[in-house]
């Protein structure tokens, strides 16, 4: 049963490292447009915005829901391991399928970060997007690769 509470803290923590860093790149981008404005900022702000306002959303309901969910499938699993098997797997499942998407779009993110940064270098504007969208993309790539092997793990543990 440690490996329900494992695999959960883990994510737990994740979600508030998500809450961090969106806090964290959501206020450097508003002191950056509020201090310096030029387009550069402007530009490195939608990405950085927009992609922190899911870090916080998404990291804020997974740190939130983590302890009651915790609390219910330990029980069920003490209970009933076959229904817990019968409800933890499909739902593993879907969140193992939803990495694939999830990668696919935060590499866009970076190659298209890395093409902006390489072509655009003399458009203010573009270049800061192009940094915006490498860094949250390379982040949110990395936080994935993570959550991704613990997911893989978690579901082997039910399968087993």
């Amino acid at each position: 049963m440690d490996f329900i509470k494992t695999y959960f803290t883990a994510e737990k923590n994740e979600s508030l490292i998500f809450i961090l860093f969106g806090i964290l790149t959501i206020g450097f981008s508003v002191y950056a447009l509020l201090k310096w404005g030029d387009s550069f900022y402007r530009g490195f702000a939608i990405p950085v915005i927009l992609v922190g306002i899911i870090q916080l959303v998404v990291g804020s309901t997974v740190y939130f829901r983590t302890d009651k969910q915790i609390n219910q499938l330990e029980n069920l699993y003490q209970q009933d391991k076959a229904a817990f098997a019968k409800a933890e797997k499909p739902r593993m499942d879907i969140v193992m399928k939803n990495f694939s998407l999830y990668k696919k779009v935060e590499i866009a993110f970076v190659v298209i970060g890395l093409l902006l940064i390489v072509f655009l270098t003399t458009k203010e504007f573009w270049l800061g997007v192009g940094v915006g969208m490498l860094l949250q993309g390379a982040f949110m790539l990395t936080a994935d690769v993570f959550a991704e092997k613990r997911g893989n793990e978690y579901s082997n543990e039910i399968k087993s």
